[in-house]
Order: C-alpha cells, then structure tokens, then sequence
C-alpha cells in the first residue's frame, strides 16, 4: 500500500482527534511533516473549515486555526476505517516519501495501479483526471536525470497514456459494455483506431525501455504491481509485443 495513504491517514485521524488545530498542531500529533499536512489538508479540504488565526502572543504571522466541519465526522469515520489496516500495517514513514513531489506521484500511481483497474466505468474518468492532477503539479519539478522520483514520474506517465487510451475505446464500445468479461480484451482490441495502435506501440516501447533501466526503489512493491497492471491490461498483448520489438539499449 502507497507511503501517501498513510500520510493521509495519520493526518485525517489527527483532525478527528483534535477538532480544532493548526498545521502544527496536526503535523505534532501525526508525527507527518507540516508541508505533508497542507497536501492532504487541501485534497481534503471538505473536511474542515477556516476559524481565522490563532492569537499567540508573540510577534509575527498568526497560524491559521482551522476546524473539523460539523457536518463531516461521520464521512471522515467512514474514510478512516477504509484506511485503518494502512495506518496498522505500514512501516514508519521515509523522509523521501514525505516529499510533496513524492506523495503527488504516489498518489498518482495507487490511483492508476489499484483503484482505476477496479473501478466501476462511471468512475473512470473522475479518477483519471485526479491522478492527471497530481501528475501535472509536479511534472516540470522533477530532475527526470536522476532519483527515485524520475523514476515514479516515468511510471505515472506510462500509466497516464494506458488510462488514456481505455478511456478513448470505452467511448466507441457498445453502452453497457461488460469490461470484466473474459471476450473484452478481444472485443476492444478489434475497435482500436489506428493512433490508438500506434499509441499502445509507443506504452509498449517505453514499458520495455522502463524495465531496462529500472532501479533499485525503497519502493519495493512498485515494479510487481507495474507488471500487474501491464499483464492484465486490455491492451497487453499488444503493449507486450511492441515491447519485445524496441531496441534495447
């Protein structure tokens, strides 16, 4: 399970606790970073609302008391039990995870792996573009030369395009199409336009040059779920096959 969900969870079960807080007082209580805390404090905005500055006597800006909604606590109870084997489960937090960047992408990339492959078709697009945002707030401040997190944004991108191209053969599929049908990767694979063959030919190559220079990840889930959202793609044959003809470097 992603670092970010547990970021998350640490953070909104602070907010339930103390009802009234600063970023301070959440990043104290969850043992998160405070810029951690802003991330999820504005994914999560519906949670809580402003209660103007906290008055602390001393000379300077005031921190901004913030507050849990009164009409929020049960969806957020609801949130946390989703989230409870993560904040039970996951090992403590690594610093780099705790990057902004980071946590944008890893978002991204839970959203892409786990929660779109299994998503309803209505709620397909929704996720989409919410890992697309993630992706476009840290997409120009990553040196994609080196480091874990040129890694992650390689695999957001590849993702990205794969989501993009089920995203266009849904739009021609027949309404009320079953895409858990075991006829369904033959069936869209027949509907494919020509740009969108030639798209999945390009998902194959970078997958295949992905796989190539891949790293060592503090990560170590990345590449297994990777593979399995490749292998169980509609489009895996072909992305596989493209694949196998790039060049290796």
């Amino acid at each position: 399970m992603a670092m970010a969900m547990l970021s998350r969870y640490r953070v909104l079960n602070a907010i339930l606790a103390l009802r009234e807080f600063t970023v301070t007082d959440l990043a104290h209580y969850s043992g998160v970073k405070a810029n951690t805390v802003r991330t999820v404090l504005g994914r999560d905005s519906r949670f809580v609302e402003r209660d103007g500055p906290r008055a602390h006597g001393r000379r300077g800006g005031q921190p901004i008391q913030y507050r849990l909604c009164a009409d929020a606590e049960e969806d957020l109870v609801g949130i946390l039990r989703e989230l409870e084997g993560v904040g039970a489960n996951l090992p403590p937090l690594v610093a780099d995870q705790e990057d902004p960047i980071m946590l944008s992408l890893v978002a991204a990339e839970d959203i892409l792996l786990r929660q779109l492959p299994q998503a309803p078709t209505a709620d397909r697009a929704g996720l989409v573009d919410l890992a697309t945002a993630d992706y476009e707030t840290v997409e120009f401040l990553v040196d994609t030369d080196h480091g874990e997190a040129a890694t992650h944004l390689r695999v957001v991108d590849l993702l990205l395009h794969l989501a993009e191209i089920e995203q266009e053969v849904l739009t021609l599929a027949a309404p009320n199409s079953d895409t858990r049908s075991p006829d369904w990767p033959a069936q869209v694979t027949e509907i494919l336009s020509h740009e969108s063959e030639k798209k999945l030919e390009a998902v194959g190559r970078e997958w295949h040059q992905l796989l190539l220079s891949w790293p060592t990840l503090s990560d170590r889930e990345l590449l297994p779920d990777l593979v399995h959202r490749i292998g169980t793609s509609w489009f895996s044959s072909v992305i596989l096959h493209s694949g196998a003809r790039s060049p290796s470097v």
